[in-house]
């Protein structure tokens, strides 16, 4: 089967879980991604020359249920290596995916540590817009929502775990951050969405989102049928630091924070598998 030229993965390395395809965990820090596969069984490893290393393996179930078959792949910095990476495992038959990434909030009531999960996102990005025209959403998929919020639950971790809005923008310092000529205009559109009831402000989550609802699938009706075809993506973001503290945070809080996200991505990919099955 065709290699991708980036990821170097075909197919073949998608194929599992009675024909779904592998559940996707998409770190944007590489060495997040060895984290998350810390938790497989039988892994492999694909090292990449451009550090797209791909972890494939099983996640193991509770309960003597079936093993699901994983892949952690880092998808890089912002939204143009994201698409790359997505492109590429969506020609490989990818249709489960997950983003387990970092974020900062301007939320009082969300604390560095904490972790959320996107239920959307701002597409304050140009990447995108080679995909859908201005004004069609970047939505996590409502299924992939619920998976990952009864994964939180599982994870003991709900009462640390929020939903919502998040901000996908290209530019970190000069858009969150007001470096630059443009600062203060910037600041004022980050306080904007801020006021709008957006939570987060990330960098990948809109190319993830838009890509997988604009790839080819069959029209699945509610009752889910045809529902293995379908495309389904979301999000799960750990809090490092608050929008303001111009990155400097609390390592501590940091290392909690991502330990909790990839906690709740691998309980939500269980809930998710389990229904999957449920519907075939």
């Amino acid at each position: 089967m065709e290699m991708q030229h980036h990821i170097r993965l075909s197919p073949d390395h998608l194929v599992g879980n009675e024909g779904i395809g592998r559940y996707v965990l998409l770190p944007g820090d590489p060495s997040r991604a060895e984290r998350i596969a810390q938790q497989f069984e039988r892994l492999e490893v694909r090292e990449n020359p451009r550090g797209f290393h791909a972890y494939l393996g099983k996640l193991p179930a509770p309960g003597g249920t079936a093993a699901v078959d994983v892949l952690a792949i880092p998808t890089g910095i912002g939204s143009a290596s994201t698409e790359v990476v997505v492109h590429e495992l969506l020609a490989c038959g990818a249709r489960r995916l997950v983003r387990v990434g970092s974020c900062g909030t301007s939320t009082p009531s969300i604390r560095p540590g904490q972790v959320i999960i996107a239920t959307g996102a701002v597409r304050d990005e140009a990447t995108t817009y080679s995909y859908a025209p201005e004004g069609f959403p970047a939505v996590a998929h409502p299924t992939v929502v619920a998976a990952l919020t009864e994964g939180a639950q599982r994870a003991g971790l709900a009462e640390e775990t929020f939903r919502g809005l998040c901000h996908s923008k290209a530019s970190l310092y000069g858009r969150e951050f007001g470096h630059g000529p443009a600062g203060e205009r910037n600041l004022e559109y980050v306080a904007w969405l801020r006021r709008c009831g957006v939570i987060a402000s990330e960098m990948e989550a809109s190319a993830l989102f838009v890509l997988a609802t604009a790839a080819e699938q069959e029209v699945v009706s509610v009752a889910g049928s045809a529902g293995s075809a379908e495309c389904q993506a979301g999000a799960v973001l750990a809090v490092f630091a608050r929008d303001d503290s111009h990155m400097k945070f609390d390592a501590e809080a940091a290392r909690l924070a991502e330990e909790r996200a990839i906690g709740i991505a691998l309980e939500g990919v269980r809930v998710w598998a389990e229904k999957d099955r449920d519907v075939s």
